[in-house]
């Protein structure tokens, strides 16, 4: 029964959002390894990535920088 262990997830906290024809689903899980952001898309399939906690702030700086240079546009 230790794999019962191993895929043990727990669901911290949720919310969605919805543009145009698109929902993104955001939700922060934990597991063995610790805490992670799954951000899946849904529009007409579906498609995830996952980001570690630890890894979040990196990944707001990117996306800041994406929204800096397209309001300039």
């Amino acid at each position: 029964m230790s794999n019962n262990r191993k895929t043990q997830t727990r669901d911290v906290f949720g919310s969605q959002l919805s543009i145009e024809t698109k929902k993104f689903l955001f939700d922060l899980k934990e597991n063995q390894k610790g805490q992670y952001l799954r951000i899946t898309e849904i529009s007409g399939g579906r498609s995830s990535i996952v980001i570690p906690v630890k890894g979040l702030k990196d990944f707001q700086d990117q996306i800041q920088g994406i929204i800096d240079r397209a309001s300039k546009e």
